[in-house]
């Protein structure tokens, strides 16, 4: 029975169907940042129809060419089938579990992939992990210096507090620990993205931002999407399309 999959961010009454799975054994391929955060994405989407790469790079901020070139890169690797649907599945293997409203934070692919990275071996009563900036690199394949930046680009969103710890060794010297990572209620993050996004909405056309890596498209006011409220507790119509805030 085909899987019915809401647009992203729209709310529902179950929780369970707030979170996608994707394999544990996804991280044995060594994926680039830009083929982790698609391969992801179309583990989110679970569907047998073929995925547009147009509509990939539309809902993940990406250029046309950026989608292809990664999609090939995935087949490649035998991640994806010739139809562009995810060939690794969940059934009889571990899996991790990312929530729906990730999507909706424009996370650079890196960030996202650490972040996916925090949530694979966060314990899950008290939603929190410990691992060195080292264990993080040696995972996701990013650079040390990249891992330390894209942690602070989680604190920024809000998505995960960070503190500091030490420890003394048998000689009674103290050493610098590895830092305690708390994931953070994701729709916290993503309603005050919105808001930041409506900010910029409302400012001068002439604001300017930071640059952006090859093949994302730079967030634009004049085309800020508004999505249903996630703090609202009702069930929009599947009808209903996310429309541009500005612009035709």
């Amino acid at each position: 029975m085909r899987r019915c999959t809401a647009p992203i961010g729209w709310p529902r009454h179950d929780p369970q169907h707030y979170r996608f799975a994707i394999p544990n054994s996804v991280w044995a391929y060594k994926l680039k940042p830009f083929e982790f955060l698609i391969f992801s994405y179309l583990c989110y989407r679970g569907s047998t129809v073929t995925p547009a790469s147009e509509a990939v790079a539309a809902n993940l901020h990406m250029t046309v060419g950026t989608v292809k070139k990664h999609l090939n890169g995935l087949a490649d690797k035998r991640l994806v089938n010739e139809d562009g649907i995810p060939a690794l599945k969940r059934e009889n293997a571990n899996f991790f579990t990312l929530p729906n409203e990730v999507f909706l934070l424009r996370l650079p692919p890196s960030a996202f992939m650490v972040y996916a990275y925090l949530l694979l071996i966060e314990d899950r009563r008290t939603h929190t992990c410990h691992p060195s900036y080292n264990t993080i690199a040696a995972t996701t394949g990013l650079a040390k210096n990249t891992v330390m930046k894209r942690v602070n680009t989680l604190l920024e969103m809000g998505l995960i507090t960070v503190e500091s710890s030490s420890y003394f060794d048998k000689h009674g010297m103290k050493w610098k620990g590895n830092n305690l990572y708390t994931i953070l209620p994701v729709r916290l993050a993503a309603d005050a993205f919105h808001q930041r996004q409506l900010q910029a909405g409302a400012g001068s056309n002439a604001q300017t931002y930071p640059p952006t890596a090859k093949g994302i498209r730079p967030p634009s006011p004049q085309r800020c999407l508004v999505c249903p409220d996630l703090r609202s507790g009702s069930t929009p119509d599947p009808s209903q399309q996310c429309k541009p805030l500005y612009g035709p």
